[in-house]
């Protein structure tokens, strides 16, 4: 769930997640995809540079949704926790539902989740992303006694619903969904990101937070996805219960009788 600003107007920066539409690889081009939560459509964008899939958005808010209509090919305004009431949800089917990092936004994660399968194709995938609350540097405040919470990552102050490597696979287990592909984004770098964003958004309000796409664009930011994003995750995969930033999951319904 990506708001374009915050509600005390603290600028928002997007910084996609690589491992959504690398997750996908292997699957057909052109599908069409549902965005719960939408955001301001970071990933809806990045689904059709990669993939040239068709994504629909929903996300309760409007001023992102403003945005992500110009990104995707459809967005809507709506409670992702009331599915039934999309205006497209009779005869809606989607080839994949994705859920990237907004299902820790919710009291009921399981109810959400179960509930968006009635908008499934048959043979269809659903994808989540979740963060990790075990991570090594939450764990490091922990152990000095310490949990704050903060404008972005981990500990955002917006996190309702909290998941290590076991409490995901419990939640998609509940859900009847089992796994087919699972990846992760590496964390050590990744907690240092909300004061980079501190650091970037400056004081003025002509500065580079007036464009949310800034960071992602920064020829920083794209050295880093080219040269060491893939040393730093091929590290973390070695202990992903420390050093995973986010789960990501490529699931399907679990057939009957499984």
């Amino acid at each position: 769930m990506n708001l374009v600003e915050s509600k005390d107007q603290r600028p928002y920066f997007e910084i996609a997640n690589l491992e959504i539409p690398a997750i996908l690889q292997g699957l057909p081009q052109g599908l069409d995809v549902l965005d719960v939560g939408c955001g301001s459509g970071v990933h809806g964008a990045e689904l059709k540079r990669i993939h040239q899939h068709s994504v629909t958005g929903v996300d309760l808010s409007e001023e992102s949704i403003r945005k992500a209509s110009s990104r995707l090919a459809a967005a809507h305004v709506a409670d992702i926790t009331r599915p039934q009431d999309y205006p497209f949800a009779a005869g809606a089917g989607f080839d994949v539902i994705l859920f990237s990092d907004i299902l820790e936004h919710i009291y009921d994660p399981v109810e959400v989740l179960s509930s968006h399968l009635k908008l499934l194709k048959p043979g269809g995938h659903v994808l989540i992303s979740l963060p990790n609350i075990a991570i090594w540097n939450v764990r490091l405040e922990l152990l000095f006694g310490r949990f704050r919470y903060q404008d972005t990552g981990t500990l955002d102050r917006t996190h309702i619903r909290f998941f290590n490597q076991r409490s995901f696979r419990e939640l998609l287990a509940n859900c009847g969904l089992q796994i087919e592909k699972s990846r992760i984004t590496p964390g050590i770098l990744r907690p240092f990101v909300p004061l980079i964003k501190r650091l970037y958004g400056g004081s003025s309000p002509t500065g580079p937070q007036a464009n949310s796409s800034s960071i992602m664009d920064s020829r920083p930011y794209q050295l880093y996805c080219r040269r060491f994003y893939p040393l730093e995750r091929l590290v973390c995969q070695l202990r992903p219960n420390l050093l995973a930033f986010q789960f990501v999951a490529l699931c399907r319904p679990r057939s009957r009788g499984v």
